[in-house]
């Protein structure tokens, strides 16, 4: 792991992922959904940042390239955020806007869109990624058996996919 950013307490570390330890430190429940899609991640590269309180891991958030054909609305040039978790104990705090600031505005990622894709009734994230600028783009649909992400007209999809994009310098 190496330190990356560090302010007002919290310092914010990179993990370079194996096939064989995905995450550095486990902070949550491993879902089979959640292997599933680190698994199928691993072919286009992701990352994962951890902030750290001290000697406490606080949170994560997973950082992926948007070249994964499951995900039917990004491009190489772009990024999906997420998933990111914050420890209950750390709850209540803005760690994830704090996490999601470094990442989009701080880190050296280069990217044309940030992409991050929500379950509707996640009010907490989707609260945290409009904090940082991220804005609504398209109800989408996770397909059953590939779980590719795809754009849905209607309201009827089970995710809010959210788009941010850079500031032109």
């Amino acid at each position: 792991m190496k330190k990356v950013y560090e302010k007002n307490g919290y310092t914010i570390y990179e993990y370079n992922h194996t096939v064989f330890k995905p995450f550095h430190v486990n902070m949550e429940p491993l879902t089979w959904k959640r292997r599933i899609r680190l698994l199928m991640a691993i072919t286009s590269g992701f990352k994962v940042y951890y902030l750290v309180d001290g000697e406490n891991y606080a949170g994560y958030c997973l950082v992926q390239n948007g070249k994964d054909k499951r995900y039917k609305f990004a491009t190489q040039n772009d990024i999906l955020v997420g998933p990111y978790f914050v420890s209950e104990k750390y709850r209540g705090k803005k760690l994830s806007i704090f996490l999601l600031d470094f990442i989009l505005k701080k880190s050296d990622i280069d990217f044309e869109n940030a992409y991050d894709y929500i379950g509707k009734d996640n009010t907490p994230s989707i609260k945290a990624s409009e904090a940082v600028g991220f804005e609504f783009y398209s109800d989408a649909r996770l397909s059953k058996y590939m779980r590719t992400i795809s754009l849905c007209s209607d309201d009827q999809g089970e995710y809010a996919i959210y788009r941010y994009r850079e500031d032109p310098k």
